[in-house]
């Protein structure tokens, strides 16, 4: 199969759905108004994926979920424990208290909107839209398509020539260098985008750095994958934008709001790209299912990597 087939436009994807997939009350680019991007993976990126598959290995991509793990202000993490004990079997169950975006997870379309006195989230949902209080919202996570496409991986580790700092920014220069140097072709119609920085080294073994900024990309390269119509943007640390950003107030997310905001590209972070450097690969399948949990705006899980 060539990529040709692959980057097609996005209302050529949106032709080959079916008709319940093409809603009324569409978003940018036509998109059904709760999937997103998600419906730009159709099953031509599901076969491209799958012929990448050479060597049937698959790598984990998410990080172990654990008490010492980063959380943000506000965030707990408490798994209990209760045990009943029977005449012939003995059962466990366990219950997690933590926030559903902790660890590594999935940003959905109604995480991040915009500020100001009319707040809106992707298609022009208002905060009572995707959380309201008697009803399970109009933005959760359940309404995504299972996302399994071509993943590809962008080694800043490499292209840096060593770990990014906090605030220094990934330009297309930068994504264009690694394409060239490991031989990948650039993302396309329904891709998945892995970012390794390197900011994961801080995991655990210094929450306070990790939290307190990333590398990431900017608004050059946010436009750079929109118009290529990736579904999925990952990478290795709590934000898939620039933290801080050059201009604006703190911890404002002008990458969110142009990647999901306005457009339904979801975003993965805390994902465990340094084990796609261990295997030495550019090129995957991308697989993750999101936990379809009614209403809620993200989803914990680990994606893989396949290949």
């Amino acid at each position: 199969m060539t990529r040709l087939l692959i980057t097609a436009s996005a209302a050529l994807c949106l032709a080959a759905l079916p008709p319940a997939a093409q809603e009324e009350g569409s978003g940018p680019l036509g998109l059904p108004n709760k999937a997103g991007a998600s419906v730009l993976m159709t099953e031509l990126n599901a076969i491209e994926a799958a012929n990448i598959i050479r060597r049937g290995r698959v790598i984990p991509l998410g990080r172990e979920y654990r008490p010492e793990m980063p959380l943000g202000p506000g965030q707990d993490y408490a798994l209990s424990r209760t045990t009943s004990r029977g005449v012939t079997s003995t059962r466990i169950e366990t219950t997690l208290s933590a926030p559903l975006t902790a660890g590594t997870y999935l940003e959905g379309l109604g995480h991040t909107g915009t500020g100001g006195e009319d707040p809106r989230f992707f298609n022009g949902f208002t905060p009572d839209e995707v959380a309201p209080k008697d009803g399970p919202g109009e933005a959760g996570v359940e309404h995504l398509k299972p996302i399994f496409t071509r993943g590809i991986l962008i080694d800043m580790v490499t292209v840096n020539g060593g770990p990014m700092a906090a605030g220094q920014e990934i330009t297309v220069a930068d994504i264009e260098k690694a394409l060239d140097w490991f031989g990948v072709n650039e993302p396309g119609n329904g891709d998945a985008v892995v970012f390794h920085t390197g900011w994961g080294r801080h995991w655990i073994a210094d929450n306070d750095t990790y939290l307190s900024g990333a590398p990431g990309i900017g608004l050059e390269v946010a436009e750079w994958l929109i118009e290529r119509e990736v579904a999925l943007v990952a990478t290795d640390a709590w934000t898939v934008g620039v933290q801080p950003v050059k201009e604006g107030p703190e911890r404002d997310f002008p990458v969110s709001l142009a990647l999901t905001q306005k457009h339904g590209i979801l975003l993965h972070d805390n994902v465990e790209s340094e084990r796609l450097i261990d295997a030495e690969i550019s090129e995957f399948a991308y697989i993750f299912a999101p936990v379809p949990i009614r209403g809620a705006t993200g989803s914990p899980g680990a994606p893989l990597a396949v290949y």
